[in-house]
């Protein structure tokens, strides 16, 4: 099946995407600079995880597998990796 590249369902998906990614975006410059605490990331980041459920209903697992690491990625680098959870080959 050809997908028309201009077809209205393709420049939604488009949009959608590209709102997520902002906010992703900006989620990250946030975690980088304005969060205090581990709670609060962990509040913001559950809050962008749902909002890409919203864009994206369903697709829960395809944020954990793309954009989870890289906010906590950051939390890890401001706030220190929990105890026992270190990346392979870093021993």
């Amino acid at each position: 099946m050809v997908v028309d590249p201009d077809s209205e369902a393709v420049r939604e998906e488009t949009r959608r995407l590209r709102r997520l990614q902002r906010v992703v975006s900006l989620a990250q410059q946030m975690l980088a600079t304005q969060v205090r605490t581990k709670g609060e990331a962990a509040v913001l980041i559950q809050g962008v995880r749902d909002y890409a459920l919203t864009l994206f209903p369903g697709d829960g697992n395809t944020f954990d597998l793309i954009y989870t690491p890289r906010l906590q990625r950051i939390c890890d680098d401001r706030f220190g990796r929990p105890a026992g959870n270190t990346p392979a080959g870093s021993e």
